[in-house]
């Protein structure tokens, strides 16, 4: 598994809280752009209502002021002209004022309104103050006249400024209520889409994590409870995964250690027993053997001699049993010796070659060279042993195979391969445990010492199926420590 593959769920935790994070700030930047730009047309409108105020104020002015005209003609008093002129300075002024505030189009409304209110004063001070003082009703009348339509004409450019301000305002209302409509269904949708992320980030973080945490537990009570077979496989996904491969390996370490540990106290009682039986058995054995060895030159006839050498026989396989036992029954003392592999395996191949069983079958070798620290007598006992096992159950002829290869920087493979039946599976590793043979007048012993052997050169042994047919076993054993430099 790659280590972006055993971060994966740290990279779903990045993914999801990244997400949610982005989708909030998104929403809220959203909602201020919102919020600003309804501050923003609201501000307008405020101004907007203000100049509206303004040009009504104009107006209404413009209105005051002919009132105050008509008071003077109706008086005919000539004290309203210093006033009259001072409202017309002050509505010149704050219509230039609202220039600024109004729409483009609205401005010439405002000269209209600038040119009457001067027209109105123009016509006041010549014609209709004059008129009034010099009481021509006629002429008033028609000076009155004119001063009415530029009156009107003044007024009706001020409340198209207003008008055009107030549906300005109006129109800038709508905008902010389509902007705070937008705002609020933007918020909707960001915090549906937070929640659906939310909703859906954590099934995906129960689906990775809770479920494989709550098996890994149960896992670990069964554990606790001493049942060490189960395994959780591929569990989960990332770190879960590589926790659950450590615990199975965990697993398989203690089930290996108290397989061991099964042996190892199993060796123990076999030694005692060995130990005991050993001397009683070997003593009247070698008795009966050396009788043998003297009758058998006495023998009245061959038939009879025949006889005695099977017993002779016989009882030479008793004493095999026991050395055996004994073998098996006692760590090996190890005599250390520094062999290249191509010299030694190559011995041991024509040693049994030349051997009755080994000129039964064509014993083929590949060694490749390396250097091991191995008790050569134990070591070629062991490799005499797997080429025995091979040739006993391969028919006439047959290869047989002594391979020897390096598997690493460390490890130096000893492998041999035949093309026999083969090793059901349920048995390749009970093999290797005592008293356990299906080779005719087998011991049950010789894979059994050959694992003791093997164990105490630091080594590994296993019983594999050889492609194509038939089984091989191999040896894996640590390199000498200058080989390894």
């Amino acid at each position: 598994m790659t280590r972006s593959a055993e971060r994966s769920i740290g990279r779903q935790l990045a993914v999801g809280f990244g997400s949610i994070a982005t989708v909030a700030a998104l929403l809220c930047v959203g909602l201020l752009f919102a919020l600003v730009r309804v501050d923003a047309i609201l501000e307008k409108v405020r101004e907007d209502g203000v100049a509206a105020r303004e040009a009504l104020s104009l107006s209404l002015s413009v209105r005051e002021h002919y009132l105050h005209e008509s008071h003077t003609v109706i008086q005919h008093d000539s004290g309203q002209v210093g006033p009259h002129e001072a409202w017309l300075v002050d509505l010149q002024r704050r219509a230039r004022a609202l220039r600024a505030a109004v729409p483009v189009s609205e401005r010439a409304r405002l000269e209209t309104l600038m040119r009457e209110s001067r027209a109105l004063d123009e016509v006041f001070r010549r014609a209709v103050l004059p008129a009034a003082l010099a009481r021509d009703h006629e002429r008033l009348q028609r000076a009155h006249a004119v001063a009415g339509r530029h009156l009107e004409r003044a007024t009706d450019a001020a409340d198209a400024v207003a008008r055009s301000l107030e549906e300005r305002m109006v129109a800038a209302r709508r905008r902010a209520q389509e902007a705070t409509a937008l705002g609020m269904l933007l918020g909707c949708i960001g915090v549906l889409t937070i929640l659906i992320l939310a909703i859906g980030f954590s099934l995906q973080l129960r689906r990775a994590i809770s479920r494989p945490l709550g098996l890994l537990a149960e896992a670990a009570e069964r554990f606790g409870r001493g049942e060490t077979q189960a395994e959780l496989g591929e569990l989960g996904v990332g770190e879960i995964r590589v926790v659950a491969r450590a615990f199975d390996a965990m697993a398989e370490g203690i089930r290996e250690r108290e397989a061991a540990l099964v042996r190892s106290e199993r060796l123990a009682a076999i030694g005692q027993l060995a130990a005991g039986v050993a001397h009683e058995i070997n003593n009247p054995v070698a008795v009966i053997r050396g009788y043998l060895r003297t009758m058998v030159p006495e023998a009245r006839d061959e038939s009879q001699a025949t006889e005695l050498r099977i017993l002779d026989q016989e009882a030479a396989a008793c004493q095999r049993i026991v050395d055996d036992l004994l073998a098996y029954g006692r760590d090996p003392d190890l005599s250390l010796e520094r062999l290249g592999t191509r010299a030694f395996l190559g011995d041991a191949a024509r040693r049994f070659a030349a051997t009755d069983l080994g000129s039964g079958v064509d014993l083929a070798s590949d060694i490749e060279d390396a250097k091991l620290e191995v008790d050569p007598v134990r070591m070629r006992q062991v490799v005499d042993n797997l080429l025995s096992n091979a040739a006993e159950f391969s028919e006439a002829g047959a290869t047989v195979v002594l391979r020897g290869a390096l598997l690493d920087q460390d490890t130096y493979r000893i492998e041999v391969l035949d093309r026999g039946p083969g090793i059901p599976e349920d048995q390749r590793e009970r093999v290797f445990e005592p008293f356990r043979s299906s080779r005719p007048g087998g011991t049950g012993l010789g894979l059994a010492i050959s694992r003791v052997i093997v164990s105490a050169h630091r080594g590994q042994i296993r019983a594999v199926p050889r492609p194509g047919g038939g089984s091989s076993i191999q040896i894996d054993l640590p390199r000498a420590q200058e080989s390894r430099r």
